[in-house]
């Protein structure tokens, strides 16, 4: 994508503008090929210079859902543990704050519905959402630990404990919710955090 003018990323933004309307308004498996072209306002030829498929078109509005996943901190890794509580503070509020929007909720279930039914799909969501979430959470836990701030025995074990509890809020309050996005109560995502940080072991102590 990086090698489109803006003219064609413009075009394709277009696509998958009108894909993810119909996905949307009347479910994948309904939704044709001719339906999304007549939606997008181009020619067959045009759709399918950008997508061999609508899987591919699936699998690119999932990535979409990537950028409601906020990125590590820019700024230095955590350098000791009142740095590592802001980052991960931080981190969780937009995480719940940019998942829990009406319309990422409903891509959510879009894509959560297409993955029971569509094996093929099922790696894509997987390395779009949960891995991605998974190893944005480490490279902050990870920045801390090469700064001796903290330890992580498991790491991987490490990151689920943050994330299940994030996810959660994202889960219950938007995902299986009728009804509008519930955030939660202010303050929350501090205590969980700071409730977290309490089952981390300090980093070793220097000589």
């Amino acid at each position: 994508m990086d090698e489109l003018s803006p003219r064609a990323l413009a075009k394709r933004q277009q696509i998958t503008d009108a894909a993810r309307a119909l996905f949307l308004a009347q479910g994948y498996a309904r939704t044709s090929m001719d339906a999304i072209t007549a939606e997008a306002g181009v020619s067959k030829q045009t759709l399918y210079a950008y997508f061999d498929s609508k899987d591919d078109l699936l699998k690119a509005i999932v990535l979409d859902v990537q950028s409601a996943i906020p990125a590590p901190p820019a700024l230095n890794a955590p350098r000791n543990r009142g740095e590592l509580r802001t980052a991960l503070i931080a981190f969780g509020e937009a995480l719940i704050g940019g998942l829990l929007r009406e319309e990422t909720i409903a891509l959510l279930r879009l894509m959560v519905g297409e993955a029971v039914h569509l094996p093929e799909f099922r790696e894509a969501f997987l390395q779009a959402f949960p891995l991605f979430l998974l190893g944005r959470t480490r490279a902050i836990l990870e920045g801390a630990a090469a700064n001796g701030v903290i330890t992580l025995d498991r790491p991987d074990v490490s990151v689920r404990m943050l994330v299940g509890p994030l996810v959660s809020y994202v889960m219950f309050g938007g995902l299986l919710l009728s009804g509008p996005p519930q955030p939660p109560e202010r303050g929350d995502v501090e205590w969980l955090v700071d409730a977290y940080l309490r089952t981390l072991d300090d980093g070793p102590n220097p000589c």
